[in-house]
């Protein structure tokens, strides 16, 4: 009974995490269902179901078209139209566009909405290198993701402006006016602060190195077990092992503070998940890892 209990998952509970004060509510099982909140940022990573906390998102990051990671979208889009919200920004990888119009509309003929427009959500495309200004502080960044089916990460970058050496000591109006003239009087860093990446083989990370500069990396361990090694690569995922002895290769470039590990199969048991993963973690890394199950 015991074990039974254990492989019991609530995809509409989401559970909470703290990633070094930056709150993150998420689930995530392999097959099931995988979407991540961000409150502060008021943005949703995935949408493979939508919980009723999900809808006050105004901001929503396809990363792929599996429906463990997409099938709550017009869920979505419904309850926000249902409750009098303002339309989300649906924010999709380009070429999915016109296959999520096409199911919107499929769906909205089967609910007797044919021809009102205004019942499609309007997706955002996305390419492999785009980024999106969320706010003046806050800008997502692309990038491609090696997967089974095409598929994009996103990177979150928060912006920090610092007044330029030159212009120390002047008086607030006389900044103001140099700004009016169009003088740069600032300059910009965009420090990344939380990296998404939906589902990956180990080849994302050898490819897009920038994702372990992030203060927080999302990123799946599909498989955990040794002999499910050979079969993470033909599926597109990536094994425990792989991640580990990829990350423990070079410590230094592990800059990241919090590594969230994700979408486990739904034929293990939290046990086996918290015991194979405290096992196998390099001890550099045993306090940064957290698991969103």
């Amino acid at each position: 009974m015991t074990e039974q209990l254990d492989t019991i998952h609530r995809p509409s509970f989401p559970i909470t995490m703290d990633c070094g004060g930056l709150e993150v509510q998420g689930f995530s099982i392999g097959g099931l269902a995988t979407y991540m909140m961000v409150p502060e940022w008021r943005i949703c990573f995935d949408i493979g179901e939508c919980p009723v906390e999900a809808i006050r998102f105004p901001n929503i990051f396809l990363t792929h078209s599996h429906g463990d990671h997409a099938r709550g979208l017009l869920r979505h889009f419904s309850l926000r139209r249902m409750l009098n919200m303002p339309p989300a920004q649906y924010h999709v990888p380009d070429f999915l566009v016109q296959p999520l119009q096409n199911l919107a509309q499929a769906w909205c003929d089967l609910e007797g909405h044919r021809n009102r427009p205004e019942y499609i959500p309007d997706f955002i495309p996305i390419g492999k290198h785009d980024t999106v200004e969320l706010n003046r502080q806050l800008r997502v960044t692309s990038f491609p993701v090696d997967h089974r089916v095409r598929s994009l990460g996103f990177t979150v970058k928060e912006i920090r402006k610092k007044l330029k050496p030159e212009y120390f000591g002047v008086i607030g109006h006389e900044l103001g006016a140099l700004k009016r003239q169009g003088i740069e009087i600032e300059t910009e860093t965009a420090h990344p602060r939380l990296t998404f990446i939906g589902d990956s083989t180990i080849r994302t990370l050898e490819k897009e190195p920038h994702c372990l500069d992030s203060e927080v990396l999302v990123i799946e361990t599909t498989f955990i077990l040794p002999e499910d090694l050979e079969m993470a690569k033909p599926k597109g995922h990536l094994h425990l092992f792989e991640l580990m002895e990829f990350l423990a290769a070079d410590p230094d470039a592990c800059r990241f503070q919090h590594l969230v590990l994700k979408h486990f199969s739904m034929k293990y048991t939290r046990s086996q998940i918290v015991a194979l993963v405290r096992r196998n973690t390099p001890e550099f890394l045993q306090d940064r890892v957290q698991l969103m199950i």
